[in-house]
């Protein structure tokens, strides 16, 4: 039978075994406060956990996630960055699809960091109400929302058919209210038309899921041996492939656009079309024209493949990847700049025109240069 614990103090090697023993204190002490620090992941857990715990007006520990998720996203600097709470990632998906429920605007950050109008749906309650491009969203239904997440102002936009929402915008100084029921609005991001004999008119207001296959169906439906005119003007982009997709249908194989993920090789996304559309084409932007529609554009001009007319656009050149947290919510968030053809970065600079023209008058303009183009093709304009 083992010794007492006590009778191992009477041998010869006290002292030593008093110093175990004390060590062995030290390390229980050492261990019990490690694995007191060890429930909390990081001091931001630890930080949440101590003011749910200690402070009586605390909110729910999800309010002080979302909190915290959105003070990490605002110190990037990064204006693109957003959080989808689980609540609002099949609002952002619908967007997308080109369906949802809501008033028919699409929402960005300005230079500033507040919230401005990008694109208006035609035939919107939004576009109804007078509600144009580039107003300052202030209110909905009363509540400041002009700091507010993307995400946040556009779950708040969204609702029921029929159901009443008040906005407040900001347009050159001047405050403007509006009151409107929301509607389902399916975007038709593609509006094609017959313009003129044999040129076709393409309308693309946003790069949803079925904006490429739209552009598709129109090619096949309308005759435009003399030409196309590709409208991207207030276009704020959409999903990048979907845009690779429909500029590929007007460029042979080759480079549209490349970018560089942090700590990785770039990324060439590339037409491997072998036999594009080649009717003459123009292409009208302007300066809400941003994102994967600048990326199309860029695409066009560098490959010789259409004339740019209008302004130069918004200079929004950065690649955003959605993220899936744990939760099934989503963060949004940039991982490169986008780059034309020959190399050219676009943030913050833009696709400039070949021609400069005013909105106004750039479709009458678009016409004339198509026949121009026509012209030449048929050997009719003699060329030095």
């Amino acid at each position: 039978m083992a010794a007492p614990i006590v009778d191992l103090f009477k041998g010869t090697n006290r002292t030593a075994i008093l110093g175990l023993v004390s060590l062995a204190l030290i390390l229980g002490l050492g261990v019990g406060d490690y694995v007191g620090q060890s429930r909390h992941k990081s001091t931001v857990d630890e930080a949440l956990s101590t003011v749910i715990k200690r402070d009586p007006l605390a909110p729910k520990r999800s309010v002080l996630e979302r909190a915290a998720i959105d003070a990490i996203l605002k110190a990037t600097g990064d204006r693109w960055a957003n959080y989808f709470p689980l609540e609002s990632v099949d609002i952002f998906t619908a967007g997308l699809q080109g369906r949802y429920s809501g008033v028919g605007i699409w929402l960005r950050k300005s230079p500033s960091g507040v919230l401005e109008i990008s694109s208006v749906q035609p035939g919107s309650p939004a576009s109804g109400a007078g509600l144009r491009v580039r107003d300052l969203l202030q209110t909905i239904d009363g509540a400041d929302v002009s700091t507010e997440s993307v995400a946040t102002a556009v779950a708040a936009l969204r609702g029921s058919p029929k159901s009443a929402v008040s906005i407040g915008v900001l347009r050159n100084q001047q405050a403007i209210s509006v009151s409107l029921s929301r509607a389902d609005v399916l975007t038709g991001d593609v509006v094609a038309s017959q313009i003129a004999p044999k040129i076709l008119y393409l309308q693309v207001s946003a790069i949803s899921t079925h904006s490429s296959d739209d552009v598709a169906t129109a090619l096949k439906k309308y005759p435009h041996s003399k030409g196309i005119i590709l409208d991207l003007r207030d276009n704020p982009g959409g999903i990048l492939s979907v845009g690779v997709d429909l500029v590929s249908q007007f460029l042979s194989s080759g480079a549209v656009v490349s970018y560089t993920p942090k700590g990785q090789d770039d990324v060439l996304l590339n037409s491997n079309n072998s036999s594009p559309d080649t009717a003459p084409m123009t292409v009208l932007i302007n300066r809400s024209t941003a994102s994967a529609a600048e990326v199309i554009a860029g695409a066009l001009q560098d490959r010789n493949r259409a004339v740019i007319l209008g302004e130069t656009s918004y200079g929004k050149g950065t690649v955003q990847e959605v993220v899936a947290l744990m939760d099934g919510s989503q963060i949004e968030v940039t991982v490169g700049k986008y780059r034309t053809p020959s190399g050219k970065l676009l943030d913050r600079v833009g696709i400039h025109p070949d021609l400069a023209v005013g909105e106004t008058g750039e479709i009458t303009k678009a016409i004339q240069v198509l026949s121009g183009l026509a012209a030449l093709d048929s050997g009719k304009v003699a060329t030095k």
